[in-house]
């Protein structure tokens, strides 16, 4: 779920921001006057028990540095499920456009889940980033990286639990 909600918190709308520590999955509480007392090896930690989680925001940084859409104003939320927990919004710009899909349901949906929503159209959708990916110390649930193809605006795709995909329009 810390993979999920730091990708949310990075990929969607306004300035993105995450706490020190938050990288390597810091677990000592933060207090303004026992800060001192409760340092830990932020460094150390980023090589060796954090190591996959400081990877992951690592990507997620990479992808914003390198991607104009994700960081663009243009944003929609196309998709919405409360009862299976799955959300799904567009980013774009002149030059890419992109659907972030994040799933906070207990369970992946390893056959599919159907996402309708009309920016899908009838396009080809590349998965180029996995939260549940191994290097992040997940499962490697997912669409591993093929392009999906939208049909009359719906999509199947696989969803880790507590993931996060993102796709770029082919």
């Amino acid at each position: 779920r810390v993979r999920f909600a730091a990708g949310m918190t990075l990929l969607s709308a306004g300035t993105p921001m995450f706490f020190m520590g938050e990288e390597i999955g810091a677990q000592k509480p933060y207090c303004y006057d026992t800060f001192l007392q409760n340092r830990e090896d932020i460094v150390g930690d980023a090589q060796g028990v954090g190591a996959n989680l400081f990877a992951y925001f690592k990507a997620l940084i990479r992808l914003s540095i390198e991607k104009s859409a994700i960081r663009s104003r243009n944003i929609e939320v196309g998709y919405a499920d409360n009862t299976n927990r799955v959300i799904a919004f567009h980013r774009w710009d002149e030059t890419a456009e992109y659907l972030v899909i994040g799933c906070l349901a207990s369970t992946a949906f390893t056959s599919g889940y159907w996402l309708n929503t009309g920016r899908l159209g009838d396009f080809g959708w590349a998965e180029t980033f996995n939260s549940d990916s191994a290097a992040y110390g997940g499962w490697n649930v997912g669409n591993a990286g093929r392009i999906l193809v939208a049909q009359n605006g719906a999509l199947n795709a696989v969803l880790p639990a507590a993931g996060l995909l993102v796709f770029r329009r082919t």
